[in-house]
């Protein structure tokens, strides 16, 4: 089965690098010895069981089908197909969609307050106590 595609076990070594995993760290979080590890990279020791890969792709963060090496699209590019149409469709209208001013930072309440056009929440008052507290 050569298509082009690294196995499965290098597939898993490139996902625990870009996570910046030791081969140990991966062990530890799959309840496996590192010799283990090691050997599914290597191609040594097959990975076969769909519930293990499940297993190391939960703890890579990465979809199974990935490791499986399936044609997925990585996390967070979902429904952006339409982004530059609608950006542009915006342009046409005067409208920008990108910028500072699109989306202002700044004071929870201040943005409750452009938002509702009333005072914030007590709740996020306390919450940004608590944030305060714990830092």
């Amino acid at each position: 089965m050569d298509n082009g595609e690294p196995p499965i076990g290098r597939r898993v070594a490139q996902w625990r690098a870009r996570r910046r995993m030791t081969q140990q760290m991966l062990a530890d979080r799959l309840g496996k010895s590192k010799s283990w590890v090691d050997k599914v990279e290597r191609g040594v020791r097959a990975l076969d069981r769909f519930s293990v890969i499940q297993d190391v792709a939960e703890v890579l963060r990465v979809d199974a089908a990935v490791l499986l090496g399936g044609d997925v699209r990585p996390a967070g590019t979902a429904g952006t197909e339409g982004v530059q149409g609608v950006r542009a469709a915006l342009a046409c209208h005067g409208i920008r969609a990108t910028g500072p001013e699109v989306w202002p930072v700044g004071p929870t309440g201040e943005l409750h307050r452009r938002a509702r056009g009333g005072p914030a929440p007590a709740g996020v008052a306390h919450l940004a106590t608590a944030i305060g507290l714990i830092r």
